[in-house]
This record gives C-alpha cells, structure tokens and sequence, in this order.
C-alpha cells in the first residue's frame, strides 16, 4: 500500500514596492459623474501574472467586460 504525502505551505501576503504600472489595453478606469469618484479594473489574468491578486476584489466585475475586476490600490495606467 502506497502511503500519501500531504505538503502545505504558507501563503506570504504580498507587500506592495511602489505604485503598479498596468498597461492601459489590460486596465479600464470608470468615474463617476455625480461624485468624482474613481475605480480602476485591472484584467484578472494579468492580476494573477503580477501577484496583485491580494489587491483585487473579484466580486465586483466591470459592467461591460466580465474578465475585468475592481483593484483596491492605485495604480498607474502607462
């Protein structure tokens, strides 16, 4: 009989070095018209490339483009 082995680590929170530069084709910004407040999208597949996925809200998906979710931090769009 074949015994199982069973490896668990840890997960390490990211800490963010500076301010993330997302490419403007992988990143949407919506403002509002009546407050002036601002959300930015960042692509889920590049949020996970960049290991921003801590920094991501996947509950709140952009209105027109599902592969897109809310980031909680700023970012700079270059």
């Amino acid at each position: 009989m074949a015994g199982i082995k069973f490896v668990h680590t840890e997960e390490t929170e990211v800490k963010l070095t500076g301010i993330p530069k997302i490419p403007f084709n992988k990143s949407k910004k919506l403002s509002s018209m009546t407050d002036g407040k601002t959300l930015y999208y960042i692509n889920t597949e590049l949020a996970f490339r960049m290991k921003l996925e801590n920094f991501v809200d996947f509950t709140q998906k952009h209105p027109q483009d599902s592969s897109y979710a809310v980031i909680t931090v700023p970012i700079e769009r270059i």
